[in-house]
C-alpha cells in the first residue's frame, strides 16, 4: 500500500480548495453562486477520500482529481434524487386520477406532501388549509420548486465539473489523452445522458463535453469517443425537440469526431433539406454559428472552405457577416479570395463594414493586395460610413506595408499621393474633410520625432523658438493641425 500523508490542516485545505474552485471565475458568478461555492468547499473538505494524499503526488493535480471525483459523486446523487422525484410525481398523479371522493384525494395529497419532506406540523397546517387554499396544485408547486432547485444545483455542479476537468487536462497537456482516460468522464457523460430526459441536465452535459473535446483538439489529443456516446449525440442532434444551444454544442463535439457526417449535416441545413423542422429565426441562429464551429478545427479542409463560401453567399446578411468574423482562422489565399469576391457583390453596409475591417490585417497584405482594395473603396461609389472606415484604417495599413519593405518613405509617398488625388475628385465635402484628417495623421505618424518635440515645447512656450531645426511651414501646419485635432478629441472625451 502506498504511503500517504495528511494534505494540510483543515483551514489550509479549505483555502487551497477555494483557490482551485474560484480560479478564473468572474466576480459576477462568484456573487451569484457564493452560497453554493461555500457549501461545496465545506463538503469537499470533509470528504474522506480527500484527507490523505499519496507520497510523491503533485498537490494541485491530486486535489483536482479528487475534486472531480467528488463532483461526479454529487452529480450522480442529485440525478438519482431527481429521478426519484419524477417517479413519485407520476405515481401521485396516477393515484389522484383514480380518487373518486374528496377524502381519498386529500389523503393522497397529504401523503405526497409528506414524501416531499413536509414535517408533522406542516402536514397539520396543510390539512387545516384544505378548506381555504391547499389542494393538489399547491403540492405540485412544491414538487416543481424542489425540482427547479435540484436542476439549478445540477447545472452548477456539472459546470464546475467541466471547469475543473479542463484545468486538469491543461495541467496534463504533455499527455492529454492519458489524462482524459484517467478521468474516465466519457462513461460518466454517457450514463447520465442515457438515464435523464431532463433538458437542463442534458444541456449542461453537452456544454461541458464540448469544452473538453475542443481543449483536447487544441492540444492535438483527439481521443476517439465511444461508439455509444457518438450514437447518443447524433440522435440528439437530429431530434426535432433538441434545444438550439444544445444542438450547437453537439456540433462542436462531432466536428472533431465525425467531420464527414457533420459537413453533410451542415450542407442540409444550408440547403434547407434537413429534418430539424426549423423556422426562419431558428435557422438563422444555427447557420450564423456554423462558421465558428467549422473554424474550431486546427486545419480547414477544402470541403470546409466550400461550406464557408456557401455560408458567405447566404441570403441572410447575418450569416454572411458571421463568416467574415472568423477571418483570422482562414488561410491567406481563401481569405483574399473571399474579400475580393464579396466586396464585388455585397450590398449590405453592415456586412461590407466587416469586410473592410479585414484590410488592417498584416498577414494578407501580399503583392499590395490590401492597398488595391483600399484604393478601390476610396475611389468607388461607397457609402459615407464605408469610406470613413477605410480612411480610419489607412494609418495601420501604411504601417503594415512599411514594416515589410526597405523603402518605407516610398510607401508613405504613395499613400499621400493617393489621398491628394481623392481630395481633388471626391464630391462629398464630409469625406474630403476625413481625407484631409487622414493625410495629417499620416504626416504626423511619419514625423513622430518632430511631433514629440512639439509635445515638449508647446505646453511651456507660446512660440516654437526652442525647436533646434528649421521647419517647412506646410509640414509644421499639418503637424499643428493634427495636434489640435488630438487635443480637441481629448477634451471631448473628458466632457
Amino acid at each position: 500500500m502506498a504511503n500517504t500523508k495528511k494534505v494540510t490542516p483543515s483551514s489550509e485545505l479549505k483555502d487551497r480548495l477555494e483557490h482551485l474552485l474560484f480560479a478564473d471565475i468572474a466576480n459576477f458568478w462568484l456573487d451569484l453562486y457564493r452560497q453554493k461555492y461555500r457549501q461545496l468547499v465545506d463538503e469537499l473538505a470533509q470528504w474522506e477520500l480527500l484527507q490523505n494524499m499519496p507520497d510523491g503526488e503533485d498537490q494541485d493535480i491530486w486535489l483536482l482529481r479528487q475534486a472531480i471525483a467528488f463532483l461526479r459523486h454529487r452529480v450522480e446523487h442529485k440525478q438519482q434524487s431527481l429521478q426519484k422525484l419524477d417517479a413519485g410525481y407520476l405515481l401521485f398523479i396516477e393515484r389522484l386520477s383514480h380518487a373518486e371522493i374528496s377524502a381519498e384525494r386529500e389523503f393522497h395529497i397529504l401523503d405526497y406532501a409528506q414524501q416531499l419532506g413536509a414535517t408533522s406540523e406542516q402536514l397539520r397546517q396543510d390539512k387545516l388549509a384544505f378548506n381555504r387554499w391547499f389542494d393538489e396544485g399547491a403540492v405540485i408547486n412544491r414538487y416543481q420548486d424542489i425540482v427547479a432547485d435540484i436542476e439549478q444545483t445540477l447545472k452548477f455542479l456539472i459546470g464546475k465539473l467541466g471547469d475543473l476537468s479542463n484545468r486538469y487536462l491543461k495541467k496534463s497537456s504533455n499527455d492529454i489523452a492519458k489524462a482524459w482516460q484517467t478521468l474516465d468522464l466519457e462513461s460518466f457523460f454517457l450514463q447520465l445522458l442515457t438515464k435523464t430526459d431532463n433538458e437542463h441536465v442534458r444541456n449542461a452535459l453537452y456544454r461541458a463535453l464540448a469544452n473538453q473535446v475542443q481543449l483536447m483538439h487544441n492540444h492535438d489529443g483527439d481521443p476517439e469517443l465511444s461508439a455509444n456516446l457518438i450514437e447518443t449525440l447524433v440522435l440528439a442532434l437530429e431530434e426535432v425537440n433538441t434545444p438550439h444551444l444544445a444542438r450547437l454544442d453537439i456540433l462542436e463535439i462531432l466536428i472533431h469526431q465525425r467531420p464527414t457526417y457533420i459537413r453533410a449535416f451542415m450542407q442540409q441545413l444550408i440547403q434547407q433539406t434537413d429534418q430539424c423542422q426549423l423556422n426562419a429565426e431558428e435557422r438563422l441562429f444555427i447557420l450564423a454559428a456554423l462558421p465558428k464551429i467549422l473554424t474550431s478545427q486546427n486545419t480547414l479542409s477544402h470541403l470546409c472552405e466550400n461550406l464557408l463560401m456557401q455560408l458567405a453567399e447566404h441570403s441572410y446578411p447575418r450569416v454572411r457577416q458571421s463568416v467574415i468574423e472568423q477571418a483570422g482562422n482562414f488561410s491567406i489565399s481563401f481569405l483574399q479570395n473571399l474579400l475580393t469576391e464579396r466586396l464585388k457583390i455585397e450590398t449590405v453596409d453592415a456586412v461590407r463594414f466587416t469586410l473592410v475591417k479585414q484590410l488592417s490585417s498584416p498577414r494578407i497584405d501580399t503583392d499590395n493586395f490590401t492597398f488595391k482594395l483600399w484604393w478601390q473603396l476610396l475611389s468607388g461609389n461607397e457609402s459615407f460610413a464605408i469610406k470613413r472606415l477605410t480612411l480610419e484604417l489607412t494609418a495601420r495599413m501604411m504601417l503594415n506595408q512599411q514594416l515589410e519593405t526597405n523603402q518605407p518613405n516610398s510607401v508613405f509617398t504613395t499613400y499621400i499621393n493617393c489621398l491628394n488625388e481623392r481630395l481633388q475628385s471626391e464630391p462629398v465635402l464630409a469625406i474630403r474633410r476625413f481625407i484631409s484628417r487622414t493625410r495629417e495623421q499620416l504626416v504626423a505618424f511619419e514625423h513622430q520625432n518632430l511631433m514629440a518635440e512639439l509635445e515638449q515645447v508647446l505646453p511651456n512656450s507660446a512660440t516654437l523658438s526652442q525647436l533646434d531645426k528649421e521647419l517647412d511651414e506646410e509640414l509644421l501646419g499639418r503637424l499643428l493641425s493634427r495636434k489640435a485635432q488630438q487635443s480637441e478629441g481629448y477634451n471631448v472625451s473628458k466632457k
